[in-house]
């Protein structure tokens, strides 16, 4: 486990440095899909070396979570607004933005997942953890200050919930994430959730 971690490290290393690489196995991802898509497109396409690919990344699936991780979780603490609910509106409006922006990415890669364990394993190891720094940040602030139980960071569930929720009303239903909507979430579903307290 260890050497796996210490991999996505110096892989999420490689990937900061290779922004353009990045951009390109997103934009390939658009365009033919994870099935589809060939380190050697990628590297023709990049203008870099398969040799260069290899040396950070030793498979397509391997590329492709550096690719996610580098575009949607690069860690960035969220807006400390002085209270938990102006926290978490500000989170729903950045979660909203990306599901806006790459909602038909993330579903074909959600389909790509049942076909590849390995990309699989990827994401749910690598990418979604760090997708949930922000929420926790938010999380640990609030406790701080006394608004939610200590507890509450332990709840996995929070941390589904928002992102399922965007993705099932852009998608499902067709309807605008607009503020209206998120506020609803907010005071709805994820406080209750957060200030819950078990007897």
């Amino acid at each position: 486990m260890r050497g796996e971690q210490r991999g996505g490290l110096d892989q999420a290393t490689a990937a900061d440095r290779n922004p353009e690489l990045m951009t390109t196995v997103i934009d390939l991802l658009r365009e033919v899909g994870y099935d589809r898509m060939t380190i050697d497109a990628v590297a023709a396409r990049a203008r870099v070396s398969k040799a260069t690919i290899y040396r950070h990344w030793p498979g397509k699936a391997e590329l492709v979570a550096a690719a996610l991780r580098h575009r949607h979780v690069a860690v960035h603490t969220p807006a400390d607004t002085g209270s938990l609910r102006g926290d978490l509106i500000e989170l729903l409006r950045t979660t909203a933005a990306i599901c806006i922006a790459d909602g038909d990415l993330m579903q074909a890669l959600t389909f790509a997942m049942r076909s590849s364990p390995e990309l699989a394993h990827l994401i749910r190891q690598q990418v979604m953890p760090a997708g949930q720094v922000g929420s926790v940040a938010v999380v640990v602030r609030a406790a701080a200050r006394g608004e939610i139980p200590a507890e509450a960071g332990e709840r996995h569930l929070f941390h589904d919930l928002a992102p399922a929720m965007v993705m099932s009303r852009l998608l499902a239903h067709g309807l605008p994430v607009d503020d209206a909507f998120l506020v609803q979430l907010v005071d709805q579903v994820l406080l209750p959730v957060l200030r819950y307290r078990s007897d």
